[in-house]
């Protein structure tokens, strides 16, 4: 396993309207929990399933402590407002890493913030020598997702079909990838 410090010391990352910070328990309050716990806001996540509090989101948080994955708070640049999280999941051996996003302030949906954040976490971890292939997933009816992976360059890496139920309606998950050649 190689070491990861070096990337979370490039932290935060800086866009035109977004920070990426490492995500830290002060960043666990009130409104983080709500997000979570919000109905339209974790339609289409798995998270829907559970009811989060305190001490489930510090039990996530740790969950980061000793891997190579990272969590990451999205701020909004100017204002310092926190709007997001993002999660990186790595696979070592085969240099891949898995990319997760989550706005949870609806004031800011289709507004840029998820695919200016999804693209700079994704060049940035393309240009490091630890990774030659990001992806990324959503079910199909979670169109700003889809537009986000489509947007920022990712191409079709496999579907599986009928997959998960949204409303009790099967879903496909629709998977995308970007190479670090490409």
């Amino acid at each position: 396993m190689f070491d990861f410090e070096p990337i979370r010391k490039h932290f935060p990352l800086h866009g035109e309207m977004v920070e990426l910070r490492l995500f830290s328990e002060d960043h666990i309050q009130d409104k983080y929990i709500r997000w979570l716990n919000d109905p339209e806001v974790v339609r289409y996540s798995n998270q829907r399933f559970k009811s989060h509090d305190y001490g489930s989101c510090l039990a996530y948080l740790k969950s980061f402590q000793d891997t190579g994955n990272i969590f990451i708070a999205v701020h909004m640049k100017h204002s310092e407002l926190f709007v997001g999280t993002m999660t990186a999941y790595f696979s070592t051996p085969h240099k891949t890493v898995d990319l997760g996003i989550l706005i949870g302030e609806k004031a800011f949906w289709g507004k840029g913030i998820g695919l200016e954040a999804w693209g700079i976490l994704m060049s940035f971890l393309l240009d490091t020598n630890k990774v030659r292939k990001v992806t990324g997933g959503a079910l199909r009816c979670n169109l700003g997702m889809v537009n986000i992976m489509m947007k920022s360059g990712m191409q079709p890496d496999g579907v599986r079909i009928a997959h998960e139920l949204v409303d009790d309606t099967p879903q496909d998950i629709l998977y995308f990838a970007r190479f670090k050649d490409v």
